[in-house]
């Protein structure tokens, strides 16, 4: 154990001095540094889990306390958490002076998440579970360590960790997922967060598997001043801005904070991404009296940004790297990308807190989400497909042919631009077309830019009660009801050149085409007035329009209790939730299952969920948790195609998670350890994946249902001081993630309802995939007496398998003259190479007349440049018959993948005051 904490440690409990009152602990807190009183510090006093905040002057104060010994521990915003162990007498004792020094970490970029907040697959990889680190030794390394692998903490995805704004639950209604593109960009406003870890309950619900986390955006608690800051880097956008100011509580009992911030500019190795990107932040707070607060919060990102698409290990090789992007071209010397994100949603909060007691509180909230949210595609009707790195455009498809031959080359070279798409043609073939009376004067687009909306509405209610009993007992329940509805739609963004685009279902009308349109009508409303399809022109809506309604109400409580050196926490929840769909228009297919509400899809929900902690020292304990929890589908899911019709997806049902874990933890001074056991199920989950069938040559709906998977592992972490405030780190994660049953499906033509397929996906015992099943950090870190911070990190994974095409794994493609050589070569799952990353950073800060603070980070990841280490991807669904063979097998298209970037750096210089 580092000696300068062991002696500090000594000397704040030999100098804790009598007070002639009954027993607690006081004190002041302040920074090691400037030795300036710090506000709004969260001091947390174990066992008995008090919680209290510092006021104006540092200063806390924990009373009615039983003899013996507890642990405090420290947690402020910009501050490294500290943990003292104090023992109590009869007698009120006083710490002078609690020294936290400030942290020079810098907080991975919520831009990481947004980049991968995407509306499919074929746009993203694994999206992360945990943005944020906690004073919990292990999830702090892989908060941060791990985040450039995507890296899901025991294999989790982001919708089974929760994630608060003041209190409010933002996990999006429609698909489970953490939003975190709706602040993104907003560190400064957002850094103010409790964090709760695993099965853990936190204090604003009973919380899922993957811990809570509450980003407290109160202008009250937030670090008082001026704060300036800008970024540049290589990995995301090339600049950032941020401007920050918190007045802090004034005497008149008013407080308020502003932010703005933008992000502009590519990155070294995709080329056609971009971000066009800003935030706002404003929020206002009136402290009455000591008993009543309300606080109001308007906050926003807007953003547009390029998007990358995966892309086939054939079309990297002949580009020459793995960071090939079939998104772009060039138009008029430019480069323009055809999948661009752009949203702006909106967040507003009213915040009311009733502090009865200094036991009891009450809070009252309610949050309003809205805006837009739209997603781009390249879409054609009738002629050659405009992406240039479609299947049929490849060497491959063509091998031993002189053509093929002639591709392979010209893909090496880029002969004519034949790696990017050719905005020029996709214009020449536009303006070609023959007009066409039916539709009014001008030309009909075949290629165009569409774009695909998903606007929120969503509106919450919430209200929270805590009390702490004398015997230092707690309980905390609240009620909460969300009501959501989500416009889903398409609408003309670039007509490319043309004059309108037909609204009409091209795989009906190929399928169905003749003497009859009605099939083929997207809108029987506009077609029954006019006679024709709707001629589109920009900013119309074509193809598809309806809501995606979800009612959710629930009600939690939890009781936590001391025995002696056990405590324990026991949570339930019970709630309700409503989906349905609700079409706009009346679609030519399904004439009579289109428009207007669907049946209603009700779910019982609810979690059970007991902690258990039990301290053997103020040092050591162990801890248990046990979670069982019952949920609604997501709305993605709950319907087979929601673009075309009301109809539920079949065999969809409430899926059900059972949890446990167990921990010993050892906290002595400077020196955090955790070792970690875990086991989870997860049953009944639902899948719905819509794709171009080749085999059957129509669009189609694969379902899933009844989905199991099982979760196992072990966690390891430690941080020891060695010297002088230099450190050893190291987290180790191992886990075994796989499918643990084969789940039912049903395969559905999309443009008749049909089912064409139906029966089991064989994936029991394969792997569950995208996060790394494998990985560990060691790093040695330094932090020296004049605010110089370094670190180096190195990682290693293994273990990440490719997502998966279920139809691959299914009897519908079994032929009897297939092998059982060529099945098992269909149903191999891949097994991505392991990866060793070097990581290292640096920061420094200057403290001028103890009263303004100049400072700087540097990250460089992958510093030994290494660009071949995949980090997601997935199998295409597609399947082509051979024929070539005298015999008919199926063949599986290549599969697609992402990579990890080269080296990048992150620099942040920042002016505070």
């Amino acid at each position: 154990m580092k000696l300068k904490t062991l002696l500090f440690t000594i000397l704040s409990i030999m100098s804790l001095t009598a007070f002639a009152q009954s027993g607690g602990v006081k004190g002041t807190v302040v920074s090691r540094t400037t030795r300036a009183a710090i506000q709004g510090v969260k001091v947390t006093l174990t066992p008995g889990d008090v919680i209290t905040k510092t006021d104006a002057t540092g200063h806390f104060s924990i009373e009615n306390l039983a003899k013996g010994e507890y642990t405090l521990t420290f947690e402020a915003v910009e501050f490294e958490p500290l943990t003292l162990a104090v023992r109590v007498d009869k007698m009120m004792r006083e710490i002078k002076a609690v020294m936290i020094p400030e942290s020079n970490v810098q907080m991975v970029d919520d831009a990481i998440f947004a980049e991968f907040d995407t509306e499919t697959i074929e746009d993203a990889q694994s999206l992360p579970s945990s943005l944020s680190a906690s004073k919990d030794v292990f999830n702090n390394i892989a908060s941060y360590k791990f985040s450039e692998m995507r890296f899901n903490v025991r294999g989790y995805d982001s919708q089974f960790s929760d994630v608060y704004l003041n209190g409010i639950q933002f996990n999006d209604a429609m698909t489970g997922y953490t939003p975190w593109s709706l602040w993104s960009g907003l560190n400064d406003a957002t850094r103010n967060q409790e964090v709760t870890s695993g099965m853990n309950m936190g204090d604003f619900g009973i919380g899922g598997i993957g811990g809570t986390t509450n980003i407290n955006t109160r202008p009250s608690q937030m670090r008082k001043g001026f704060r300036a800051s800008v970024v540049n880097g290589n990995s995301m956008y090339r600049f950032r801005g941020m401007v920050t100011y918190a007045s802090g509580l004034q005497d008149n009992g008013w407080s308020y904070a502003l932010s703005v911030s933008t992000r502009q500019g590519g990155n070294s190795y995709v080329n056609g991404v971009y971000y066009n990107a800003f935030g706002y932040f404003a929020a206002i707070e009136k402290q009455f009296n000591p008993m009543h607060r309300l606080s109001l919060t308007v906050m926003g990102a807007p953003t547009e940004r390029g998007t990358q698409q995966a892309a086939t290990q054939e079309a990297y090789d002949l580009v020459g790297n793995n960071y090939y992007n079939p998104n772009w071209g060039w138009q008029d010397g430019k480069r323009r990308n055809a999948r661009v994100r752009t949203y702006h949603e909106p967040i507003t909060m009213l915040n009311y807190t009733y502090d009865i007691s200094d036991r009891s509180k009450l809070d009252v909230a309610s949050s309003f989400r809205f805006g837009q949210n739209g997603y781009s595609a390249l879409s054609w009707y009738a002629g050659p497909d405009p992406r240039p790195d479609y299947y049929r455009y490849l060497p491959s498809f063509y091998e031993g042919t002189s053509t093929g031959a002639w591709l392979y080359e010209a893909w090496r070279s880029n002969t004519d631009n034949i790696r990017h798409l050719d905005w020029g043609q996709l214009y020449d073939i536009n303006r070609r077309q023959p007009e066409n009376a039916t539709y009014g004067p001008g030309r009909r687009s075949i290629n165009m830019i569409e774009e695909r909306h998903s606007d929120q509405l969503d509106w919450n209610l919430d209200a929270q009660f805590s009390h702490l009993f004398l015997n230092n007992s707690s309980i905390k329940g609240g009620v909460n009801l969300r009501r959501n509805r989500t416009s889903y739609y398409s609408e003309v963004k670039d007509l490319l050149g043309g004059d309108y685009w037909v609204d009409v279902d091209k795989f009906a009308e190929r399928d169905m085409g003749g003497l009859n349109p009605i099939p083929y009508q997207n809108d029987m409303s506009y077609y029954n007035q006019y006679g024709h399809a709707r001629a589109a022109k920009v900013g119309d809506k074509y193809s598809y329009n309806y809501y995606g309604n979800v009612l959710n109400t629930r009600g939690w409580l939890q009781y936590g209790m001391k025995v002696n050196q056990l405590e324990v926490n026991l949570g339930g929840e019970i709630g309700y939730a409503s989906l349905w769909r609700h079409g706009l228009w009346q679609k030519g297919l399904f004439l009579d299952n289109s428009k207007g509400d669907s049946e209603k899809q009700d779910y019982l929900t609810y979690k059970l969920k007991a902690n258990f902690n039990y301290k053997l020292s103020a040092a050591q304990f162990f801890e248990a948790n046990i979670t069982y929890m019952q949920d609604a589908p997501s709305f993605q899911y709950a319907f087979v195609s929601p673009r075309t019709r009301n109809s539920a997806t079949p065999g969809v049902s409430a899926e059900k998670v059972f949890g446990v874990d167990a921990s010993y933890n050892l906290r002595l001074g400077d020196f955090k350890a955790r070792v970690s056991g875990y086991y989870t199920t997860f049953q009944d989950q639902t899948k719905v994946i819509s794709y171009y069938d080749d085999v059957e040559a129509t669009f189609s709906n694969l379902a899933m249902s009844g989905i199991d998977k099982r979760h196992f592992g072990l966690e390891v972490a430690a941080s020891v001081p060695l010297y002088e405030g230099l450190a050893l780190n190291g987290a180790f994660s191992w886990g075994q993630y796989t499918y643990n049953n084969n789940p039912n499906f049903v395969q559905v033509q999309d443009n008749s309802g049909e089912i064409i397929n139906q029966g089991k996906v064989y994936w029991k015992n394969f792997r569950v995939e995208s996060t790394p099943q494998t990985a560990l950090n060691v790093g040695l870190s330094y932090r020296s007496r004049n605010n110089i911070y370094a670190s180096v990190d190195m990682n290693y994974y293994d273990n990440m398998y490719l997502s998966m095409n279920p139809l691959a794994r299914t009897d519908a493609v079994l032929t009897p003259s297939m092998s059982e050589q060529q099945i098992l070569n269909m149903r191999h799952q891949e097994k991505f190479n392991s990866a060793y990353v070097l990581n290292a950073s640096i920061g420094k800060s200057w403290y001028i007349n103890r009263v303004y603070t100049l400072g700087f980070s540097l990250d460089v990841k992958n510093m030994l440049n290494t660009q071949d280490i995949k980090t997601g991807g997935y199998e295409q669904i597609r399947l082509l018959k051979n024929k070539e063979e005298s015999y008919q097998t199926y063949e599986p298209f290549d599969a697609k993948y992402f990579y990890m970037f080269g080296t990048t750096y992150y620099m942040n210089i920042y002016f505070r005051f």
